[in-house]
């Protein structure tokens, strides 16, 4: 039995990619290829399909990955600690991250590991992802959100929270004038983020208000709602941070001054339980060092 093959199979299905598993694997990716395709014959069962855009499981597949992953995972991680205890970090370290939180927070997180560890390298995927697909594929996955996570058997650490507001652009304002409350927010066009179907303030007498913002525009990534909210197409939920220079010079402003919004809360899940890897290691230290002040 060659156990390689049954390796790159497992490879191949967290990447999602032939590609980026030769790349990871450090092996010609018609050697991956092959591979697989001796696994499968050596099953008698078709365990992926591939097609020119994108590579999915088949039933037989996906229950065998589920068999092998988590024993992969565990090897990967004894023998990374294992090296790790003599050695740098080294090696790809694979990350996806909700694009404001990217473009905001982790640039010197990145930097500071970067200049630490010369033997790192970092693959940034600056992308919206399914948190449970991306997770296979990634060493730490960043995600955001407004409500308290569920129970979960995910390993999941609350690294940040960004402060937020609702803002428009003079003319909305105009239009409508200066809501007194979130209540007033009924009636005009609010921009959203998929997934989050409340708006919720606290007021300085320690009273919640909630919303259910209803508008022409829907999508998690927060430049189109910044654009959309400067055209005035309505009135949208950004972080505080990201709008500065845009309140600074009139081009928004902020509505509802005596009330708090709800903070979004930056998550990182991690892929297992078992022996974390010196690279991912080393990153969340800096994320703790730069982010949990």
């Amino acid at each position: 039995m060659n156990w390689n093959d049954w390796y790159a199979f497992a490879v191949v299905a967290r990447c999602g990619s032939f590609t980026r598993a030769a790349e990871q694997l450090d092996w010609p990716k018609s050697s991956v290829s092959h591979a697989v395709a001796r696994l499968e014959q050596a099953l008698g069962a078709r365990l992926m399909e591939r097609s020119t855009r994108r590579l999915l499981l088949t039933e037989q597949g996906q229950r065998l990955l589920a068999q092998l992953g988590p024993l992969f995972e565990r090897l990967d991680a004894v023998a990374a600690e294992a090296g790790d205890a003599r050695d740098e970090p080294r090696g790809m370290l694979r990350i996806a991250t909700p694009y404001e939180f990217g473009a905001l927070q982790l640039g010197e997180v990145v930097n500071d590991v970067l200049a630490r560890h010369p033997g790192l390298q970092i693959e940034l995927d600056v992308r919206a992802s399914d948190v449970e697909e991306a997770t296979a594929q990634y060493d730490v996955v960043f995600f955001s959100s407004s409500e308290p996570l569920p129970d979960s058997q995910r390993v999941v650490r609350r690294v940040y929270s960004v402060a937020r507001g609702v803002y428009a652009a003079p003319a909305l304002l105009r239009r409508h004038g200066q809501p007194a409350d979130p209540q007033a927010l009924a009636g005009w066009p609010c921009l959203t983020t998929p997934g989050e179907a409340w708006w919720r303030f606290q007021h300085a007498d320690g009273r919640t208000h909630e919303l259910q913002p209803r508008g022409p525009l829907r999508t998690s990534n927060a430049a189109l709602r910044l654009q959309a909210a400067l055209a005035g197409h309505g009135a949208a939920m950004l972080a505080t941070s990201y709008c500065r220079r845009e309140v600074e010079s009139g081009a928004l402003v902020p509505l509802l001054p005596g009330f708090t919004a709800h903070a979004l809360r930056v998550y990182a899940q991690l892929p297992g339980r078992g022996l974390v890897p010196a690279r991912t290691r080393v990153f969340m230290e800096a994320v703790e060092r730069f982010l949990l002040t």
